[in-house]
């Protein structure tokens, strides 16, 4: 005898479970962001850049005094450098300036050009890799070598070669690290997008008779942003590093006026054995801002990519 009508639907769609226990599908960004809510690693990282972000926005109203390039050499009294005491928590620098103030005032020339050189190596990465990896042939082969002969080059010597070429500045370094991440986003994306586009359902929207640029920005795309998304989150925490490591070869923003976590290190080494302090806390925002950023890095790809979760 066969099963009564209504049985035969909630077999076929319940697989004969009754429907109020079954999970109602969720989208991928939806399903992985509820991932990443329960990854305490995840949200301890968001956490301490989320407190960076508010260091930065609001450094006036946080700050001792402002970073101006004025100097306090009164402050000073002949000796170099005051280790931190009640009236100056970080100490002074060799101006006299407060060092705390510059610390925070730090974080918002840090982290903006973290972010914008971020933004830049994306946009430019994610138009190459979807270039290489969608239309392919002479495109994917002329991107690749392009992409190659960059990867080639060590990461910090091409943006100290950029920067040189470009001329000291902000704009110009922010640029420069851009430039040094474009060739990571466009294979990771290019990567990613041979192996969806091969997928059935963008066989079947192809068979639908849909146009090329609607399969690329809607079916695939979306569906290889996935690790291009976490790079972007890592390459963050590197981009810091490397600004850094730009500042302290004395190569970052020439304003003295405006503080950076590098440049603040580049002067340091003559008073590391008399004045360690001014090395220790940009070292610490340096570590604390890159260990957030890789810890979000690493929940979204926990959050993802199926194969590394946990």
């Amino acid at each position: 005898m066969s099963l009564p009508e209504a049985e035969i639907g909630a077999v076929g769609t319940t697989g004969g479970r009754d429907p109020a226990d079954v999970a109602p599908p969720t989208g991928l960004w939806k399903d992985a962001l509820g991932r990443l809510r329960r990854d305490r690693s995840a949200m301890a990282g968001l956490a301490v850049i989320a407190c960076f972000a508010f260091l930065a926005i609001a450094a006036p109203l946080i700050a001792p005094e402002p970073p101006s390039s004025r100097t306090y050499l009164e402050r000073l009294e002949g000796a170099c450098c005051p280790g931190p005491s009640a009236g100056h928590l970080f100490g002074l620098d060799d101006l006299g300036r407060d060092a705390l103030s510059r610390v925070i005032y730090g974080a918002r020339t840090s982290l903006l050009i973290s972010v914008v050189s971020v933004a830049i190596g994306l946009g430019i990465g994610l138009v190459l890799g979807a270039l290489a990896g969608y239309v392919g042939g002479a495109a994917d082969a002329v991107v690749m070598r392009l992409v190659d002969i960059m990867l080639a080059i060590p990461a910090l010597l091409f943006a100290i070669g950029l920067v040189a070429a470009l001329g000291p500045g902000l704009v110009q370094l922010m640029v420069a690290v851009g430039v040094v991440n474009v060739p990571i986003f466009a294979r990771l994306l290019r990567g990613s997008m041979l192996s969806v586009r091969e997928s059935d359902y963008v066989s079947a929207a192809r068979s639908l008779g849909l146009r090329p640029a609607r399969i690329l920005f809607v079916h695939v795309l979306p569906n290889a942003l996935s690790p291009v998304i976490v790079a972007a989150t890592l390459a963050m925490a590197t981009a810091i590093v490397e600004v850094a490591g730009l500042g302290f070869l004395g190569l970052g923003n020439p304003d003295p006026s405006v503080p950076e976590w590098g440049s603040m290190l580049a002067n340091t080494p003559r008073f590391l054995a008399s004045a360690p302090h001014l090395a220790l806390f940009p070292g610490i925002a340096i570590v604390l801002a890159v260990l957030g950023f890789n810890l979000i890095g690493d929940g979204l790809r926990e959050a993802l990519d199926p194969k590394f979760r946990r």
